[in-house]
Formats: structure tokens, sequence, C-alpha cells
């Protein structure tokens, strides 16, 4: 279970299959390419099973959403990540409700695209063994800690906090919280650079590396404006089995941890792998 990630790659345009599977291999991925559905399907029959599809959406013939169904009936424990530009954006709604794990906006920033198969995997491995989970409690495993802000702090504090610095680990999102640290809501990277496209872009689509280069694209906002309502937590006490759970269903790879209502940390779907990992060892 520590091999390689193996990812298929599927899109008609070829120079961007071309350019995204050198970079995912040298991020240590597996990588197989196809350019439209039938190669697509052809590579799940015979090509001896992957981990993670990134389909996309919009391709001649048999397009994105038709091959999700037939990747699904074929190989149903793979995940798939679909691809989806503005016009098509309703597809990878319409994706979801089929069974997708994800959807990401085209041009996808590729650190967005490595942790989305990242999470796809990690989920995928799980499903894949739910008679082995232990029956420990969360706060049995590493809680980590997490980034909070207050309603009334500025998105410039949040992406403050997301930049970071080559080799730190990567922060996808920041809790709100009260003066009693009971979560209120959440910040991710998504929601800053779509907000900073509404103002500043709204005819293009935006990556994060851009908003890094230009910060006063962001609109003077609090936190309490942007934030998404209360995040689905977990209890300390609550089985990991169940937290697990609740992380693969809302697709979810970390999630807060409260003990008395206040927040005390997050787990990560990560942490439930490696521990399942190590039981099955």
């Amino acid at each position: 279970m520590n091999e390689k990630s193996r990812v298929l790659l599927v899109d008609d345009e070829k120079q961007f299959v071309t350019n995204m599977a050198r970079i995912l291999k040298v991020r240590g991925f597996d990588v197989s390419t196809a350019f439209d559905g039938y190669q697509a399907m052809d590579a799940i029959k015979y090509g001896g099973g992957f981990d993670v599809v990134v389909l996309d959406v919009k391709m001649p013939g048999l397009d994105g959403v038709a091959a999700l169904g037939e990747i699904k009936k074929w190989a149903p424990d793979t995940e798939v990540i679909m691809l989806t530009g503005h016009a098509t954006l309703e597809s990878g709604t319409q994706a979801m409700r089929k069974g997708a794990y994800d959807y990401l906006m085209k041009p996808c920033d590729i650190e967005d695209l490595v942790e989305k198969i990242k999470e796809a995997h990690e989920a995928e491995e799980i499903k894949r063994h739910p008679v082995l989970w232990p029956r420990k409690l969360v706060r049995e495993i590493a809680l980590h800690p997490f980034k909070m802000l207050h309603p009334e702090d500025g998105l410039s504090k949040a992406l403050e906090i997301m930049s970071r610095e080559e080799g730190e680990e990567s922060i996808e999102e920041v809790y709100v919280v009260d003066r009693e640290d009971r979560p209120l809501g959440i910040v991710t990277k998504r929601d800053l650079v779509n907000e900073a496209q509404s103002k500043a872009h709204p005819d293009f689509a935006m990556e994060w590396s851009q908003l890094l280069q230009h910060p006063q694209w962001l609109p003077q906002k609090t936190m309490k404006e942007v934030m998404r309502p209360q995040p689905l937590a977990t209890q300390a006490n609550a089985y990991l089995t169940d937290a697990a759970n609740q992380m693969i269903v809302h697709n979810l790879r970390r999630m807060p941890v409260v003990r008395a209502e206040k927040m005390i940390g997050v787990i990560k779907l990560e942490d439930v792998f490696q521990y399942l990992n190590h039981e099955i060892e």
C-alpha cells in the first residue's frame, strides 16, 4: 500500500496532457495518459488498475460525464476527478452526482490538482479496506494544530497564513472561530481565489500562484463575509471509523476535532490512511 499512486490523465488537449503528466511524474505519481474517453476505457479495462482518474468533462466522442459512468461500472473503487471550464461548470456538478470524487476548474493550479489527487487516493484506499478499520477513538491518533482567525479579521490575514514558504506544509484552509474557540466557519484557498477573481478579473480563471503575486486583488472583506458555514466537526471521543466515514462522504481531507464545543485540533484523512497501513502490516 506504500507504492506510488497510479493516475490516469484523460484530456483531448495533448499538450496539456503531456505537460501535466510530466509534472505529476516529477511529484512522484505513476502516470498514464489517454486523449479521449474511448482510450480511457481501454486503459481502465486493460491497464492493470488505477487509483485515481483525472478526466476532462468536454471531449469529442465519449465525453467525460459518459466516460465517468463507464469507469464506475468497470472500476467502482477508482476515484475520478473531473476537469471543467466555466462553460461546463454545470457538467462538473452533474458529474459529482454521478459518482465523481470532485471537480476542478480549468486551468487548474498544479498544487490544487496534486492535493486533490492525494485526497482521492487516500479515500480510495480506505474504501478498499473498511473491515480492517480499528475501533479506535479520534483522540488516539495525532491531532494537528490548526490556523484560526476571527470573524472580523480581513482576508489578507488568511492569505498571509496560507502563503507557505518552500518546504513548509501546505495550508489549505483557515478556520473561523469565536472568542471561545468554537468553530463558526471555514475559508479555503479556493474561496480567496474566487473573491480575487470576482473583484479583479471576472472573465478568466485565476490560479493560486497568481493571487500570491498580486495580493492587492483581494477585496477588503472580512472572514465573516466570505466564510462557509460552520464546518463539519467530530468529537474527540468519537470512533475513528465514524469520523473517517464522515470525511469520505463529504469529500473532506481534514476535519475539526472539538471537545466541549471548543476546537482542539484537526484530524487528517492522511493520518487515518497511515494508521490503516500500520494495522494491515
